[in-house]
């Protein structure tokens, strides 16, 4: 199988970090840009940089904690949902742009 190197960017990272946290929804602060966990994301090795949200630190740390599936259940999220929105708005705002 055709081994493809995950997506690293700085530049996205910075990007997601600067975005409301998508638990509490604070803007004006900067974010931990969380790469996501579970459902085959990931892995042994960190997903790519697609697959960010911003949490804010406290929550970030929370996560790591108790675990992304307590976390989604008890924030009522779902990670790969707000991904999906997160880079939506990333191409609407010029920072991924199509080649």
């Amino acid at each position: 199988m055709l081994k493809v190197p995950h997506f690293r960017s700085e530049k996205y990272r910075e990007y997601v970090s600067f975005l409301p946290c998508c638990v509490t929804g604070m803007e004006g602060g900067r974010n931990d840009p969380h790469h996501i966990k579970g459902r085959g994301h990931g892995g042994s090795q960190k997903c790519s940089d697609l697959f960010c949200i911003p949490l804010s630190h406290d929550l970030h740390q929370e996560l790591h904690q108790i675990g992304w599936k307590s976390f989604e259940q008890k924030y009522n999220i779902c990670q790969i949902s707000i991904v999906l929105k997160t880079i939506q708005r990333a191409f609407a705002e010029g920072v991924l742009v199509e080649s």
